[in-house]
């Protein structure tokens, strides 16, 4: 049982994202869950027909009806609306639904076995036998859940174990000995696997947050920003941009040195990133540009007043190396609405952000600025 529950990193463990991740492929599995749902309907059918016991008959309508609720479980998922992430509590209800219509397939292929042992029906063995090497050869690479793969591989071989050691047959007996080697195996190489395939996307989750965020302030970066536009444009939501240039940073940079200008950087993120929302993003596009994405939100006046926010936290006085420094800050605001039939792009949103932004210094700096897109060129 100990072997059967430890998998090599817990899924607890595991960020949220990762984990989704690794769920969503659960559903990728298909068409091998139709090659082995054909062996059990077909090979019971066949049974039935030889044997004319009932049971094979009830067993092939089981074979039917888990398949169904399989196949049923994995189109609800792809059917589910792609634009809308799931949540890590979604996720592992999906998974639970995978999880058991799987558990009751495998309880059929089970069934046939323990069936055929009280048939004495050889060749039902022999089905038996090929239907559990297909569901647990390789389950790992197919569920890469641990639990799923050892609770399934569990109940299809430790029934053939049962069964074989019941048989009174020594070549069955010893088959019975190399199997449980075989289950055995299956516990070791799923959970190397499976942990590597997990420790594998952790590294991936790594380097993209590496290529998309800030090393200085942790703030993502301009690949991020545009990142998190795109999937905004491709949401359709509506969407606030604001483009934030300190003003007399260089003074501040070239009086005090580099490392007071660092500082100065990752105290103005951690100040933008109290301006706004949960749900929201700061950005420093390098330099002293920074961007802030303010969703959900497409009055102009609202998105006024939350760069008029930021522009008052970056004014309040900072601690440098002892002393306390002021400096500036100019926003740009532009605006992507809902109900906007004007084509946008990120870029073209950026566009007009940084216009309006370049209107703000222009007017003397200390303040913000909305754009109109019949300024954007």
């Amino acid at each position: 049982m100990h072997l059967l529950m430890r998998p090599r990193r817990r899924a607890a463990q595991l960020p949220a994202d990762i984990e989704i991740e690794i769920i969503s492929r659960l559903f990728a599995a298909l068409p091998q869950i139709l090659c082995i749902a054909a062996g059990l309907i077909v090979g019971s059918a066949i049974m039935a027909v030889q044997t004319g016991e009932t049971i094979f008959w009830w067993l092939t309508a089981a074979g039917i009806v888990t398949t169904l609720l399989r196949i049923a479980n994995i189109v609800s998922f792809k059917r589910r609306d792609p634009a809308r992430k799931l949540s890590l509590a979604e996720a592992r209800r999906w998974e639970a639904g995978y999880a058991y219509s799987a558990f009751a397939f495998t309880l059929v292929i089970a069934a046939l076995t323990l069936a055929a042992a009280a048939t004495d029906h050889a060749g039902g063995f022999v089905l038996s036998l090929g239907l559990t090497m297909a569901l647990t050869a390789g389950s790992y690479l197919r569920t890469l859940r641990y639990w799923i793969c050892a609770v399934l591989s569990t109940i299809a071989i430790g029934t053939l174990v049962v069964a074989f050691l019941a048989s009174g047959d020594p070549l069955y007996q010893a088959l019975s000995v190399l199997l449980l080697v075989y289950l055995y195996s299956i516990y070791e190489s799923s959970d190397y696997i499976i942990g590597q395939f997990e420790e594998l996307l952790m590294v991936r989750r790594e380097l993209d947050f590496a290529a998309s965020h800030d090393s200085l302030t942790g703030l993502m970066n301009r690949r991020g920003l545009d990142r998190v536009l795109r999937e905004a444009g491709e949401s359709g939501e509506a969407l606030g941009l604001l483009l934030l240039d300190l003003d007399g940073f260089k003074l501040i940079n070239d009086r005090h040195g580099h490392q007071a200008g660092d500082d100065l950087l990752k105290q103005v993120a951690m100040r933008l990133k109290g301006v706004v929302r949960p749900g929201d993003s700061v950005a420093r596009l390098g330099g002293d540009e920074f961007a802030l994405v303010v969703r959900s939100v497409e009055d102009a006046a609202a998105l006024s007043e939350i760069a008029d926010r930021a522009v008052s936290v970056v004014m309040a006085p900072f601690m440098l190396m002892g002393q306390l420094v002021t400096v500036g800050a100019s926003v740009g605001v532009s605006v992507k609405s809902e109900q906007d039939t004007t084509p946008w792009t990120a870029e073209v949103l950026t566009r007009a952000a940084d216009q309006a932004l370049y209107g703000a210094k222009r007017a003397g700096k200390g303040r913000s600025m909305v754009a109109h897109w019949d300024d954007v060129a």
